[in-house]
């Protein structure tokens, strides 16, 4: 009796087996990328700069840059981040010394 369940295992082994080898694994599949492709951005690039030789307090400079902003958003762009900035020093007249400042920053907006 027990070479009859040794057979009957080994049988039912083989089966099973051979059954797992014939049986597909399910195949995985991408999200769709229509999603992604329908929302398409347009980029700008604008530029903010700060020179102290201006000589505007920090309230009319922010008002500055607040209406540049505000005159962009009504175009559909949104700031994204600064893409660079970078400090330069002049010397005027051999004598006067000034700093100023420039910031590119992206704009976004969904493309047209």
């Amino acid at each position: 009796m027990t070479r009859k369940l040794g057979w009957a295992a080994l049988l039912s082994t083989i089966v099973g087996l051979g059954i797992l080898a014939t049986a597909q694994a399910p195949q995985a599949k991408g999200q769709k990328l229509a999603a992604a492709v329908e929302t398409q951005w347009e980029y700008k690039v604008t530029i903010f700069s700060y020179n102290p030789g201006e000589r505007l307090t920090d309230d009319r400079r922010a008002a500055r840059f607040e209406k540049t902003l505000n005159d962009l958003a009504r175009q559909g762009w949104e700031p994204v981040g600064s893409l660079l900035s970078r400090d330069t020093i002049q010397t005027v007249g051999g004598g006067v010394t000034t700093l100023e400042t420039v910031s590119f920053v992206t704009l976004k907006r969904p493309k047209r």
